[in-house]
């Protein structure tokens, strides 16, 4: 009978590292305890684990599959801006955003995001703000079908709806970590 190759130091740190993971992203902060941790790996490789050292590179692999498999997703944080995008960003669609005018940018998925977090917290459904997009009171103007296709319009309506939430006493109510693009937002409101 062949001895079972010995878990190699990558395997090993990787088998760490999702377990941190998964105990991190888990409800229960017993989890986290090295006793929780080895009970796990028992019940995964099905046999008592003392140590994860100890295990065989096979029984790894399983349970790094299993931590695979169970472990949510890390989210991965989008990458800033350069100096130019974050001044369009910030800029296009204003009176001074001259500059941007010439050549307009198609809103993102991100600027869209953030519009409909912005229209939720006013307690709205997208019925309603569609009716909104159509009023006289819309900073796209008069159409029947407005749609959000630039940079420019998609700040035009991002300022309105914080305009709205900044008068109806919303905005302090701002989520703790700023999404891209809004950290300037929420350091000036911090400040005033």
């Amino acid at each position: 009978m062949s001895e079972a190759k010995p878990i190699p130091a990558q395997q090993l740190k990787r088998l760490q590292t999702l377990y941190s993971r998964f105990a991190a992203a888990s409800a229960d902060p017993r989890t986290r305890t090295r006793e929780e941790r080895l009970l796990w790996a028992s019940l995964v490789v099905g046999r008592k684990v003392e140590s994860f050292r100890e295990l065989s590179s096979t029984e790894a692999n399983t349970a790094i599959a299993r931590l695979q498999k169970d472990a949510p997703q890390a989210k991965t944080r989008p990458r800033p801006m350069d100096r130019e995008a974050a001044e369009r960003h910030a800029k296009d669609g204003r009176w001074d955003g001259e500059k941007f005018r010439p050549a307009p940018q198609m809103a993102s998925a991100f600027d869209l995001e953030n519009i409909e977090r912005y229209y939720h917290r006013l307690g709205w459904e997208r019925a309603t703000f569609d009716a909104w997009l159509r009023s006289p009171r819309s900073p796209l103007g008069r159409h029947s079908q407005p749609r959000i296709r630039t940079v420019a319009q998609a700040n035009r309506v991002r300022w309105a709806l914080k305009k709205m939430l900044q008068t109806r006493g919303l905005w302090a109510a701002a989520p703790s970590q700023p999404a891209r693009g809004e950290s300037f937002e929420a350091n000036v409101m911090s400040a005033g």
